[in-house]
């Protein structure tokens, strides 16, 4: 089983910039419980529930053999495939874009968190989630749309999510549980290697239009 883990050359992260200042100065980042993201109902970029994948295949594309007797059979309805995590697990959210229409997938974002240095700034990351999470596992990885990633349902999400080109960090503990609160990492500053940028000035400055 190949699977590719390069990172890109950008991280980008959407919010508001109140909380990316934060992040900017501090370092800080919000874990959250991957649970919190089937409550979202009324923000449709963020509601899925990440425990649990579904994937259909039309009954036409699919071929049903059995070994024993080494008979086919050709399924007559669609063919629902189910992925379940196990697992309430942790994770946080990156882009590996910058699209202008991210601003408005997510509700309330005016401005994004762009990390220049990339692998700089995951080895920081993991390494002050593991002080905070040492019997955990992290990993970082990039989301498969509309099909089935190799690292499981967890990297993997429905094809109407594909305009965001996540690249998820997520941590599992090493015993199943169902509730977690979030866990906020801090790393230090990461000024150095990241910058905000405010829609409203990227807006102007695409525009040609002189900032008041």
């Amino acid at each position: 089983m190949e699977i590719d883990l390069t990172r890109p050359s950008k991280l980008y992260r959407y919010s508001e910039r109140k909380w990316l200042e934060r992040s900017l100065e501090l370092g800080e980042f919000r874990l959250r419980p991957a649970t919190d993201y089937k409550q979202h109902e009324t923000d449709a970029a963020r509601h899925d529930d990440e425990l649990v994948r579904i994937k259909k295949s039309p009954a036409s594309s699919v071929l049903i053999n059995i070994e024993s007797t080494g008979q086919t059979i050709q399924p007559i309805g669609e063919v629902v495939y189910r992925s379940e995590v196990g697992t309430n697990y942790l994770t946080i959210c990156f882009s590996k874009h910058w699209d202008e229409q991210l601003f408005d997938e997510f509700p309330d974002t005016d401005a994004c968190l762009v990390i220049h240095e990339v692998e700089d700034f995951c080895a920081r990351f993991h390494l002050a989630a593991e002080l905070m999470l040492p019997q955990w596992t992290g990993i970082d990885a990039a989301i498969v749309y509309g099909g089935r990633s190799n690292l499981g349902a967890v990297f993997s999400k429905p094809i109407q999510f594909i305009l965001q080109n996540e690249w998820r960090f997520a941590w599992h503990p090493h015993v199943p549980v169902s509730q977690l609160a979030p866990v906020k990492i801090t790393i230090g500053s990461i000024a150095d290697i990241a910058e905000i940028i405010d829609r409203q000035v990227h807006a102007h400055q695409r525009s040609g239009s002189s900032l008041v």
